[in-house]
């Protein structure tokens, strides 16, 4: 595990300790869980509880010892998607190298195809609590790529908005098959990511033309979507040989 992840899973743990304890912990009890696990001394967990005092994760109660704070439980839960996160992503590496690029763009051309019609019939179709819907996505995508989080089910979310908004329970079912089939969705948010291009700039385009009730647009501003996608696939697994070759 790399030094980054390794740091944040000791904060995560000694947060998480401190929220599970049903009475106010101090540096000489987690010294014998944490300390043992981590090989770390009384005074160095003394020193790091003082640092989450400073940042308000934690509070001392006298001399019972540190609570967690409601910033602490706030900190905890994003601690927790972010090591999830980077642990998908580590994974991802590994489906990457074994599915294979062929693979993945098969999948992207039968999105291209079934959801250039989604987003046509979006655009006529979508009612005003549903072009919410669309919006309160985009804003969590934006929000999780503030905290460099790669939002993978939230990109899903918003294109299973947008099929649910055409009303066409054939094409829905049918996206839907091809969504589970691949992993797409995980791969192609992470060589998006990697290669420089921005997921939500396209969403944007694609709910700004489905807002209008332009079907032309919505469909033209999807297909422009999952081309970039294509591209992006083929330019990442392109970067990948290069390298290969370099070694």
């Amino acid at each position: 595990m790399a030094l980054e992840s390794q740091l944040l899973q000791l904060e995560y743990e000694f947060l998480k300790a401190l929220g599970n304890a049903e009475a106010p912990l101090g540096a000489s009890t987690l010294v014998h869980t944490l300390g043992k696990k981590y090989n770390l001394s009384q005074a160095t967990i003394g020193r790091k509880l003082m640092e989450f005092d400073i940042e308000g994760y934690t509070a001392l109660e006298g001399r019972k010892g540190r609570i967690l704070t409601d910033k602490g439980n706030g900190r905890v839960a994003y601690l927790e998607k972010l090591l999830q996160q980077k642990n998908v992503n580590s994974q991802l590496l590994q489906l990457l190298n074994n599915s294979g690029e062929s693979a993945l763009l098969d999948v992207l051309v039968a999105r291209r195809a079934l959801e250039r019609e989604i987003a046509s019939l979006a655009a006529q179709r979508a009612t005003k609590e549903e072009i919410k819907l669309l919006e309160a996505s985009i804003a969590t995508q934006h929000e999780l790529l503030s905290q460099n989080i790669i939002p993978y089910e939230e990109d899903r979310e918003f294109h299973t908005l947008l099929a649910l908004a055409a009303r066409n329970e054939v094409l829905l079912h049918a996206a839907q098959l091809v969504w589970q089939t691949g992993r797409d969705f995980l791969e192609t948010a992470y060589i998006r990511r990697k290669v420089g291009s921005e997921l939500v700039v396209d969403h944007r385009k694609i709910l700004d033309a489905v807002a209008a009730g332009s079907a032309e647009q919505a469909e033209a501003a999807m297909v422009m979507h999952i081309n970039q996608m294509i591209e992006d696939v083929k330019r990442y697994y392109a970067i990948q040989n290069q390298e290969q070759h370099s070694l």
